[in-house]
């Protein structure tokens, strides 16, 4: 993770699926972040710039095409 500014989303997350190990990589404010990590509000709320298949990535570790072979509509 690296970060440089806290204004734009500049810091770079990797994250692996839990379900398939594929590697994945997020764009983040890092004030954003780490507001969502203590709680501050709905990750949805504080990055509403993410798609949902991201903020689920960063929720629960699985990527979107794992979430919806879970989950079928």
């Amino acid at each position: 993770m690296v970060a440089m500014n806290e204004d734009v989303a500049d810091t770079v997350m990797a994250v692996r699926c839990n379900m398939c190990a594929a590697n994945h990589v997020i764009f983040v404010k890092m004030h954003d972040y780490i507001e969502w990590k203590n709680g501050a509000g709905f990750i949805q709320d504080l990055m509403p710039y993410l798609s949902d298949a991201d903020r689920e990535l960063l929720i629960s570790g699985t990527c979107g095409p794992c979430f919806d072979s879970m989950f079928p509509s």
